[in-house]
């Protein structure tokens, strides 16, 4: 039966379909539909520009994902083609959902005006799939204000030959240069030179910048110069610190300083500290030079004293000028003056000889020198430079031992004679003293830290280790003497001008007692300034005396000193630098650090020396003592350069406040490094780079185009 049933229905089954309408035998399924290709887009288009440090939402949409895998993100940089280093920005998140927004965030600073980061969104599924959005980062800093600027630097042509820099720019505010003038001594020769239209400056966020200067000069020679700056503010002077760099193209290295230029320049008048160092081009030894002027108002006439140093002879001690020394010519539109200074020796011959000296008067304040009397067909005096400061009001002829009163702290760099050597920045001294301000002249409370990079005279070489250079990091105190003339400082057959601001300091009694002993000689022209925003001398010093340089330490140098505050001064907050390094070739940089106490490491910054921009560094520091503040700086492993400090280096803190002070390295021949190197920075509070201004020092004594004198 169940046979005849299955029989049965496979009949009608067949009767039904030939009713549909036929055979089977060409039925098929049909297809399936074509894969649709995978797309992603930006909904919406990023937008074209940002600011550094800035942030923006980002959003990209894959359509046709089989999968959902989403969105995967990258960013791309001319200076950081995978962003390694983070130089491009970051993002929120590698990865998101299609149609989950990203944030981007731009780098905090940028080396040049602007730089284009390229966002990439690729699908997740099939990278081959992804879109690319150029985003321009802007950085360009208006805080330096439109009008002229005076430079002046001095370091090494090449990398050993001393060289000198004045010179006056005039920037728009926008990142062009429109105009200037400068003065240059390189190879024992002085040009001066036309700054071109076509120059430009840049100015980050983070008060770091470069200049590029294109010049040329009355021969039609032409050339470019570059140089970093860390910019302070308009209220500080000097506004910037600022270093020559790009050794490897351009052949100069060097550091000084940046000032805003009083609008309205008139010539000089009053009395001024000056000091000037460089080479005597004539016997090819150190020279320095320095003293007072005086200019009486209304005239061109200049009187005063002067001391000179050549070698480690002084050949003058506080002598008067020659009839004859004058402003002989200026100033003209950029506010450069020439200045004839008659009197001086220059071991050959017997008659006194003329120094010609181009002055760029940034105020009533100060004037930036450079000697400009050796060119490629006369031979003048030597090739130097150096600075000018006024002094207070009144205070010419007045001074005397009670003018140096109370606390100092000083930063010196130089040349190290031990054999005859020239190589500029191979002597670096950093310290402080108390001055009695008494009849007696007594130096109280002094420490140094001074180092000859070359010197051989110390145990270190006598037992044969032959660790070069020489160290005196010691106590000390002594006498000092402000317009007299003693046997400790060299003696004129001259009559003393009393009053000048001359001090003589003789530092002695030091513990530990270096072995051979050491007698340097200071010669402090006092300013008259009171407060420490302005120096309160400037400083030539003498290592020591004598004709056997391998018996002792000679050296000469040139620098600053300034009256500290009682108190140890805090160390935090944001900074601008200036540093020289000398380790057989000279290094000059600039550099932004931020300071926190509380971090690790709590010190963080990046630097822009000879060879090369954005070099990171970090340091550290211990405790503060009554003399210095001990620390050390070192590279940034995980910076993307890192040409300065890449081994630790040891340092001393020396304060003068809150605002400002010197550094100076302590690792020549001992501590674990014995790096061979020296090094000498100065500091300064970086107030501007912050809205609003915060940390800035407290009114200068002198600002620009507003002298207060007393």
């Amino acid at each position: 039966m169940r046979r005849w049933v299955l029989i049965l229905l496979a009949a009608a089954m067949t009767l039904f379909l030939a009713g549909c309408g036929g055979s089977t035998a060409n039925v098929q399924n049909p297809p399936p539909p074509p894969p649709q290709n995978v797309t992603i887009a930006f909904q919406p288009e990023p937008g074209a520009s940002l600011s550094v440090g800035s942030s923006e939402s980002v959003t990209a949409v894959v359509t046709n994902d089989p999968d959902s895998e989403g969105v995967s993100w990258e960013l791309t940089c001319q200076l950081d083609p995978k962003n390694q280093h983070g130089l491009c920005g970051t993002l929120s998140s590698p990865h998101t959902a299609s149609g989950s927004p990203v944030t981007y965030t731009a780098p905090a600073t940028i080396t040049t005006n602007s730089t284009v980061v390229e966002i990439v969104a690729l699908s997740t599924y099939s990278q081959s799939q992804n879109v690319v959005a150029p985003v321009t980062i802007g950085s360009f800093n208006g805080s330096l204000q439109a009008g002229n600027y005076v430079l002046q630097l001095q370091g090494v042509d090449g990398f050993s030959v001393p060289y000198q820099f004045a010179g006056v720019i005039t920037v728009d505010g926008q990142g062009g240069v429109t105009g200037g003038e400068q003065t240059l001594n390189s190879s024992g020769i002085s040009d001066h030179a036309t700054i071109l239209n076509t120059s430009s400056y840049f100015l980050g966020g983070d008060g770091r910048g470069t200049i590029t200067l294109n010049w040329s000069d009355s021969s039609s020679n032409t050339g470019t110069e570059i140089f970093s700056f860390v910019f302070l503010s308009n209220s500080q002077n000097p506004e910037a610190l600022v270093s020559q760099i790009g050794l490897d193209t351009t052949g100069f290295s060097a550091t000084g300083t940046m000032d805003l230029q009083q609008t309205t320049i008139a010539a000089p008048s009053g009395s001024y500290v000056f000091a000037m160092t460089g080479t005597d081009v004539v016997d090819s030894q150190a020279l320095a030079f320095g003293g007072v002027l005086d200019i009486a108002s209304g005239q061109t006439a200049i009187s005063g004293v002067t001391d000179e140093f050549i070698g480690e002879k002084q050949k003058i001690s506080d002598g008067s000028f020659d009839a004859g020394s004058q402003v002989s010519s200026g100033p003209d539109a950029f506010g450069q003056v020439t200045l004839k200074l008659i009197g001086y020796l220059d071991g050959i011959h017997s008659k006194a000889v003329t120094a010609s000296l181009t002055g760029y008067i940034v105020d009533s304040g100060r004037i930036e020198l450079i000697e400009s009397d050796n060119t490629a067909t006369t031979s003048g005096f030597a090739s130097t430079g150096g600075v000018a400061i006024a002094q207070a009001q009144g205070t010419y002829g007045t001074f005397g031992n009670g003018s140096l009163s109370g606390s100092y702290t000083f930063g010196i760099t130089g040349v190290d004679l031990y054999q005859s050597n020239l190589v500029p920045a191979t002597l670096t001294s950093a310290g402080l003293f108390t001055a009695d301000g008494q009849a007696d002249g007594a130096l109280t409370s002094g420490f140094t830290d001074t180092f000859l990079q070359l010197n051989c005279v110390q145990q270190s070489c006598k037992a044969g280790e032959m660790i070069p250079g020489a160290q005196i990091s010691s106590a000390f105190t002594g006498s000092y003497a402000v317009d007299s003339l003693s046997a400790s400082c060299g003696a004129d057959s001259g009559t003393v001008v009393s009053g000048t601001g001359r001090a003589c300091l003789t530092p002695a009694n030091f513990s530990p007692a270096p072995n051979p002993g050491y007698s340097p000689q200071l010669f402090f022209y006092l300013t008259g300034l009171s407060g420490s925003s302005q120096p309160a001398a400037l400083v030539l010093g003498l290592g020591a005396t004598g004709t056997s340089p391998n018996l002792h330490y000679p050296w000469i140098g040139s620098g600053l000193a300034y009256a500290q505050t009682a108190a140890i001064p805090a160390f935090s907050g944001l900074y601008g630098a200036s540093f020289t390094q000398e380790n057989g070739s000279e290094t000059d940089g600039t550099a932004q650090m931020t300071v926190n106490p509380g971090n690790t490491p709590p010190l963080s910054g990046t630097a822009d020396a000879s060879f090369q921009l954005g070099n990171g560094f970090f340091g550290t520091f211990g405790t503060a003592t009554s003399d210095n503040l001990p620390g050390t700086l070192y590279a940034n492993p995980e910076a993307p350069i890192a040409s300065v400090f890449t081994n630790q280096i040891a340092v001393d803190y020396y304060a003068i406040d809150s605002n400002q002070g010197f550094f100076v390295e302590t690792d020549l021949i001992t501590g674990p490094y014995q790096t061979g190197q020296v090094t000498l920075g100065y500091y300064a509070t970086q107030c501007q780079v912050t809205v609003p201004p915060t940390n800035c020092p407290t009114t200068p004594e002198v600002r620009k185009g507003k002298l207060k004198r007393k």
